[in-house]
């Protein structure tokens, strides 16, 4: 019996040793990359034979600029909304009704 538990003891000792060698030291491994920005090429730009550096350097421009674009798009939105509204304020009823129907294509 007392075989038994030392054997047992052994065992349980051999494997608690053997994790921390399986483990990957952190020494050993390359230091991480930047993260990569995405993007895609402007049309034609894939013939160019353009670089990595250059490709990322292409859409982190394109990155650094659409949030803005974005923004003003949606302020030119709002603008031509707001145009088409006042457009429409000009109009009789019957005037609106008969726009409606010609959009629509109920005029024929």
């Amino acid at each position: 019996m007392f075989r038994a538990g030392l054997f047992a003891l052994a065992a349980a000792l051999a494997v608690l040793s053997t994790d921390g060698i399986s483990q990957d030291k952190k020494d050993d491994k390359k230091p991480a990359e930047p993260p990569r920005a995405k993007g895609v090429l402007p049309a034609n730009w894939k013939k160019l034979g353009l670089t990595d550096t250059q490709v990322q350097n292409v859409y982190k421009i394109q990155n650094k600029y659409n949030d803005q674009i974005d923004e003003l798009n949606a302020k030119i939105a709002e603008l031509k909304a707001t145009r088409d509204k006042e457009l429409k304020g000009v109009l009789t009823p019957e005037q609106k009704k008969r726009l409606d129907d010609i959009l629509t294509g109920k005029d024929k």
